[in-house]
């Protein structure tokens, strides 16, 4: 009984390290993550992509630069979205996009988000 309690541990503890190899393997081709900082050049790269695919894919509805009225409330570039929710929403519309399709709508959509001042007045983002 022994014998047969080892190996039932080794398949097990060989099917997590061939598992662990494989997400390791699988991930090793995708993009970096959103939040790691970008050079100016991919950052400007990214930005002129991700606009590109805005006004193929939103713009009909959003506006050029985010600021058409919205039937549901007011326009995308006054609502002051944060990273994480711009990117949860780019993920649920461009699920059929690349990851990189989806950072670079992500980063040009937050690059239209307008900023309060103190006295609650709209204003550009700095």
């Amino acid at each position: 009984m022994h014998g047969k309690t080892a190996a039932i541990l080794f398949a097990v503890a060989f099917a997590g390290l061939v598992s662990g190899i494989a997400r390791q393997t699988r991930g090793a081709g995708q993009m970096p993550a959103a939040d790691q900082p970008l050079s100016g050049e991919e950052h400007a790269g990214l930005l002129a992509k991700g606009k590109e695919l805005f006004l193929s894919r939103c713009a009909r509805c959003h506006g050029e630069n985010g600021a058409k009225p919205l039937k549901t409330g007011v326009p995308l570039s006054k609502r002051g979205l944060s990273g994480d929710v711009i990117a949860g929403a780019v993920n649920g519309r461009l699920r059929d996009g690349t990851n990189e399709e989806r950072r670079a709508v992500t980063l040009y959509i937050s690059s239209l988000m307008k900023t309060k001042d103190p006295e609650g007045k709209a204003g550009s983002k700095p």
